[in-house]
């Protein structure tokens, strides 16, 4: 009877304690209690079926911004695009200050004559040295009145023309050459044939000299002359072009 009674009493005191649960714990992953009152006792069971999704909940606040970044390193040289369209002319900018004057390059310098024979050369024995006696003009004293050659001080391109013209009488002529350091240049020639006439004409040359070069007029012979008289016929002439 004593027996009995005792587990009569176990019975009630263990659902008493079911009933009386002071602290509850539920494990993830499944449903189980467990009841600590003095004594633990622990009820398990199978997880249920998961549930629906909930819905999206409100937005929370902006954070506050962080700091800049250090920044990366400069990335590689693209292509060079294609050129674009010619803009429009601008507007023609104000006039810039009045620079400072230059200097003048240096005057180039001035070489020129001009010389006439006043009387006739009648058939010289040789080919001879065309002496002029009125000088015109001699800038630079080039030419040398007593040996009838002109000769060079300055570098440079000259001009150089000369005339003739035959006695007025038949079957007369004359042939006479620019020459240079002793070569012909240009030459000029006329014949009267079988009628008493003058005839005159004239011929030019631009030659190259350098210092000290010489240049004349000279008859060639035989049996050549040529006629002038106060008129100046004969003539003889030249200019520096440009010097260097």
């Amino acid at each position: 009877m004593r027996q009995i009674t005792l587990l009569v009493a176990v019975f009630l005191l263990g659902t008493l304690m079911i009933h009386t649960l002071a602290e509850e714990k539920v494990e993830e992953g499944s449903c189980a209690k467990q009841f600590n009152n003095n004594q633990n006792i622990t009820v398990v069971a199978a997880p249920g079926p998961v549930g629906p999704k909930g819905d999206v909940g409100p937005r929370g606040h902006s954070g506050t911004p962080g700091e800049k970044g250090v920044s990366g390193a400069p990335g590689k040289l693209g292509p060079v695009g294609l050129r674009g369209e010619k803009g429009e002319k601008g507007e023609q900018g104000p006039a810039g200050e009045k620079g400072a004057p230059g200097t003048s390059p240096p005057a180039s310098p001035v070489v020129t004559f001009s010389v006439v024979r006043t009387t006739s050369l009648l058939k010289p024995s040789s080919s001879t040295v065309m002496m002029y006696d009125t000088i015109l003009s001699n800038v630079g004293g080039a030419y040398k009145q007593e040996t009838g050659k002109f000769v060079a001080t300055v570098g440079g391109i000259y001009f150089f023309t000369f005339t003739g013209m035959t006695p007025y009488a038949p079957h007369t002529n004359y042939f006479i050459l620019l020459m240079k350091n002793g070569s012909k240049m240009v030459g000029l020639h006329e014949n009267n044939g079988p009628q008493s006439q003058h005839q005159s004409a004239s011929n030019s040359a631009i030659l190259q000299l350098q210092p000290g070069d010489e240049v004349w007029v000279e008859l060639q012979t035989t049996d050549r002359s040529l006629y002038s008289d106060s008129n100046r016929f004969l003539t003889f002439s030249g200019f520096l072009i440009h010097s260097g």
